[in-house]
Parts: structure tokens; C-alpha cells; sequence
């Protein structure tokens, strides 16, 4: 296998190493390997049939019926707590296959092979697992890091300019978080205004690795998101305010999430928080990159609802906003102003 070099993060008790390959990871043959797949990749990288599991693709295959067929297929199979689950897609995949590892005979062994730029960059590092239980998201979780994850970029190639561009969306919050240098480097390839199709996979190795290295920061430090991490959240409550109210269907996590970036710019402003030329090089940015800052056909006022929903509330409405760049704090709204700055996102 022609690797290149990794990244070992420990996190808590755990131990991740990242890997980068130019080839598809090899995945061990024995019997104790359980494959999980999606719709989209099985095709793409076959596995044995007596081994694999393939869950629906999107956020329908995050529930419980995909964690029981996970699950029964590892017993079916006579898998134990050394055995090797390892999961390959997207953001649901890695999801489901580390939930269905953390609480398989109190937890077996964990890798994941991420096949989208969002899951490269955020879903598949840091430890979080959760299937989405009564309309409410993410509500049903463990943290369980991967002991190894692969980075094989050349999936990307694979990939639609959607959901390139999802995974983007996070990418761009990294930087707003920590990294003014990869900020600039993003504005440098906004400007451009070419397909994401036509980056080079050196440029998207490094997207990912500095992503990856920003989000390490906050997940080294505060793996079950007592305060620190969820300054990771950047964006977010928004987003999944507008996720469920669309009953993820309409949008995909990154132009929800950029969305979302909208909006806290905005409410950051209205609050004499954020430094407005900062707010204005974000709005530039998402622009360039296609994103909508208003979305159309959607109530507000379900937008509002849905984001009650939201598991990172504590009796109130707690919004990660920033100050500028590399500024970030968690702070409640007066609901008012929420709802204000909702209704300037909905055409």
C-alpha cells in the first residue's frame, strides 16, 4: 500500500492513528471482519457478501433498525469483542458502524474508511456515534474513537460536485476556528470560482489534514464535549434547525451547516459581537463557494421549532458565535432575536 505519512491523535483513552493512502486500504481477510456499507460504495468497493452489511445511504439509514441488522449480522456471523468492525461511506456509515462497534458486547474493534470530503474532515474523527430517534438528530450516541482511520482522497474522485461542496462547508468552519492560513488558502481558491471537481488531490489532502488537525484541538482536549468542543458546533444549531424542518431531505449537512455560518455571522453583527469586515469576508467566502444564504419554501417559524430539538440545548438556546477569526464563544439568545435573524435567511 502506497501510504503516506500519518496523524496519531489521543483522545481520552483512545488512540487514533489517521492514514493517507494513494491505494484503497487493504481490509483484513479473516473471518472477524465485519464490513458495513452504503448503497453508493458497495459498488464501488466490493467486499465478500458473507461479511458485509450495506445500510441505506443518507439519514434514513441513521435509526435502530440499521444498528439491529448491524448488530445481528456480527452475531449471526459469531463475532466477539476482538473482532474488526470497519465501516466505508459517508457521514452515516461511519455514524452507524461506530455506534453499532461501541455497544457490540461492550465494544469491538473500530476502522473507518471515509468516501466523502464531509466524512474525511469531521464525521468519521472525534469519537461521536449517534443514529438520529424520533425526529430529534444525532439524540442517540456513545463516544467511540476509531482506533485507525483511512484517508483515501482518490474517492473523492467519485464524488458529485454536491457533495463536494457539503463537505466544504466544514472545511471552511475549521478554518474560522483556528486557522487563519487555511482561511486565506480557501479564499484564494473561492476567488478562482472553478468546479471543486478540478482541485488537485494534493490540495485536498491538505484541506483535510489541516481540517482534521484544527478539529484535534478541540476533541484532544474535550472528547465528550463537556465545553471546549462545542465550539465545533459553529454553525450547527442553525443547521439542523433547518435539516429537520426539511426533514433532510431538501439541503445536505454542509449547505445546511453553511447556512447556519450565515446566520451566526448575522446575529453576531446584530449584537455588536462579531467585527463586521470579519462577518463580511465569511459571506464573501460561502458565496464564492455556491453556497445559499437564503433558503426558500421553508416555514421560519418550523425552522425555530426544530431547532428546540437540538441536543446541545441546556434550558436555553446556547449559539457558538464568534468574535473574529480564531474568536469563538458559546453564548444563550433571546429567542426574538433567533427568530429575527431566521426570517432574514428564508427568502
Amino acid at each position: 500500500m502506497n501510504e503516506l505519512s500519518n496523524l496519531e491523535f489521543s483522545l481520552g483513552s483512545f488512540r487514533t492513528i489517521v492514514s493517507f493512502s494513494k491505494d484503497f486500504p487493504a481490509i483484513p481477510r479473516e473471518r472477524s471482519c465485519l464490513v458495513v456499507e452504503d448503497e453508493h460504495t458497495a459498488g464501488l468497493f466490493p467486499q465478500p457478501e458473507s461479511r458485509r452489511v450495506i445500510v441505506p445511504a443518507g439519514e434514513e439509514g441513521k435509526s435502530w433498525n440499521t444498528i439491529e441488522r448491524i448488530l445481528d449480522h456480527a452475531l449471526n456471523r459469531g463475532l466477539d469483542r476482538g473482532s474488526l468492525f470497519v465501516g466505508i461511506g459517508g457521514g452515516v456509515v461511519c455514524d452507524v458502524t461506530a455506534f453499532a462497534a461501541s455497544i457490540y458486547m461492550r465494544g469491538a474493534k473500530l476502522h473507518l474508511i471515509p468516501t466523502t470530503l464531509l466524512a474525511m474532515v469531521d464525521a468519521s474523527f472525534g469519537g461521536k456515534t449517534a443514529i438520529n430517534f424520533r425526529g430529534w438528530k444525532n439524540m442517540v450516541g456513545t463516544f467511540y474513537p476509531a482506533e485507525r482511520i483511512w484517508i483515501y482522497p482518490n474517492a473523492l474522485r467519485t464524488l458529485p460536485e454536491r457533495e463536494l461542496r457539503s463537505g466544504m462547508a466544514e472545511v471552511i468552519k475549521a478554518a474560522m476556528l483556528q486557522d487563519g492560513e487555511l482561511f486565506r488558502l480557501l479564499e484564494t481558491i473561492g476567488e478562482q470560482r472553478e468546479p471543486l471537481h478540478g482541485l488537485s488531490l494534493n490540495m485536498y489532502e491538505q484541506l483535510i489534514r489541516r481540517s482534521l488537525q484544527v478539529k484535534a484541538f478541540y476533541v484532544t482536549r474535550d472528547l465528550r464535549e463537556q465545553e471546549l468542543r462545542t465550539h465545533l458546533n459553529l454553525g450547527h444549531t442553525f443547521a439542523h434547525g433547518l435539516e429537520a424542518a426539511t426533514h433532510f431531505k431538501e439541503y445536505t449537512h454542509g449547505e445546511a451547516v453553511a447556512w447556519g455560518l450565515y446566520r451566526a455571522m448575522d446575529v453576531g453583527v446584530l449584537m455588536g459581537l462579531t467585527d463586521p469586515s470579519y462577518a463580511e469576508r465569511v459571506r464573501t467566502l460561502l458565496t464564492r463557494f455556491g453556497y445559499e444564504e437564503q433558503v426558500s419554501g421553508v416555514d421560519p417559524e418550523g425552522i425555530f421549532q426544530a431547532m428546540q430539538k437540538d441536543k446541545k440545548k441546556q434550558r436555553t438556546l446556547r449559539f457558538v458565535l464568534q468574535r473574529a477569526l480564531g474568536d469563538t464563544l458559546l453564548t444563550p439568545l433571546d429567542p426574538a432575536l433567533v427568530k429575527e435573524v431566521i426570517a432574514r435567511g428564508v427568502a
